[in-house]
């Protein structure tokens, strides 16, 4: 019921709304790096829907229900589990923007927040701060970004350099933030800041922070140009002086409070490559059985037949990997591993399906009229973004030899 209804509305609602307002839609390059010119000349592509076709949209949705339902219902949401939020997205998904603009505004699962899903927030955050800062984010008034990563931590924060000193009732926060998606729209930025020594890991010495961006010594000096259409950005902190109670979470608790969010952002980000990768083969498969070439149909020929069906099965254990997962975290048990497998299996399925369709689909496959060719680049991003595919192999292949027990649902029947 639910995915047929979302789908619906996929259909019937964003691609006719992304079609008709083509010409009016915000294009990466109006968004200009430091120097206009570097993208004069590439082919401009949708990054949103125009404010008011989006605003009639959303009105549409929250009549429909479609909106905050992943925000725990006593803050005003719908309170899907993660298995249903799965679905959602990977709907969601099947249209040209979206790997990275999903639900463009309109259907969203948690409103505002770019990383990490309402509840882990609202858990760790007090009234008057779920009142300032999150509650705005559901009610579709304010948006956040997530500040994790930094030229010097990537995948290991350990090399976080971001650090945040107690001065009385005060901190004071210097350092730089690296590759942070949607700050150019974000009213706040979730931060994480060192408290305690360089290299603390195990003794948690990163903290979170919730900072406006109108903070003064807060700045956002670049947009940094990237292979996908949307740019992420540069953010500075210097000498940004905040009161405790912008403190989000214990003091050296702010990685445990991003492992929650990041585990259970992973499935999400999962379900949400497997939209495109449904859509891809589609498309293969009626280009295959429409294309004549030498006086037959491409389905006629087992090279073309070998590449749709491997790319068949590999979707089915991608969408295996990412729904195992989510039942994980919703049944309480630690999905950590289950969002890595999850995580790698999609991201390589995404490259590699992507791959062989653009393939099927020769010259038209990199022609921008289609979306295959904007999926393929975005999803080159998608191996590396919510960790590279090789530290993810690393984390399952050390849970693995430990020992790691699977509780899998279908064990018992």
């Amino acid at each position: 019921m639910l995915r047929r209804e979302i789908r619906r509305f996929v259909d019937e609602k964003f691609r006719p709304a992304i079609e008709e307002a083509e010409e009016q839609i915000e294009r990466y390059h109006e968004l200009g790096p430091s120097d206009p010119h570097l993208t004069d000349d590439v082919q401009p592509q949708p990054i949103n829907v125009p404010k008011d076709v989006r605003d009639e949209l959303r009105e549409e949705a929250k009549e429909l229900g479609f909106w905050a339902m992943g925000v725990p219902e006593e803050y005003g949401g719908a309170g899907l589990n993660l298995v249903e939020r799965c679905v959602v997205l990977e709907e969601l998904s099947k249209h040209p923007m979206g790997l990275y603009q999903a639900g463009l505004g309109i259907i969203e699962l948690g409103p505002g927040l770019t990383v990490g899903e309402p509840a882990a927030y609202l858990e760790a955050a007090t009234d008057e701060q779920i009142e300032e800062f999150f509650q705005p984010c559901i009610d579709g008034e304010a948006k956040s970004c997530f500040g994790l990563t930094e030229p010097a931590a990537g995948s290991d924060p350990r090399g976080m350099e971001t650090k945040a000193e107690q001065d009385g009732d005060e901190w004071v926060i210097n350092g730089e933030k690296h590759y942070i998606t949607y700050a150019d729209e974000a009213d706040f930025i979730i931060l994480f800041a060192r408290t305690g020594p360089s290299g603390d890991i195990e003794n948690h010495g990163i903290t979170a922070f919730l900072i406006p961006f109108d903070t003064p010594g807060v700045t956002r000096p670049r947009s940094i140009p990237v292979i996908r259409p949307e740019y992420p950005w540069e953010i500075q902190l210097d000498d940004v002086r905040i009161s405790d109670d912008n403190r989000l979470s214990d003091v050296g608790g702010g990685l445990d409070l991003a492992k929650r969010c990041l585990t259970e952002t992973r499935v999400l980000y999962s379900a949400n490559n497997l939209g495109p990768v449904d859509q891809s083969i589609r498309m293969g498969l009626e280009w295959a059985n429409n294309r004549v070439v030498g006086g037959e149909p491409l389905a006629n020929r087992q090279a073309i037949q070998w590449k749709l069906a491997k790319s068949a099965v590999d979707f089915q254990a991608a969408k295996y990997s990412v729904y195992h997962a989510a039942w994980m975290f919703d049944n309480d048990y630690d999905a950590r591993h289950w969002s890595s497998m999850a995580k790698y299996q999609t991201g390589e399925v995404l490259w590699e399906v992507l791959d062989r369709m653009v393939q099927i689909h020769g010259g038209m496959g990199v022609d921008a009229s289609l979306p295959l060719e904007r999926w393929l680049r975005e999803a080159r991003v998608r191996r590396i973004g919510e960790g590279p595919s090789e530290v993810h192999l690393k984390t399952m292949a050390r849970n693995l030899l430990k020992g790691y027990d699977d509780p899998d649902p279908m064990h018992d029947l």
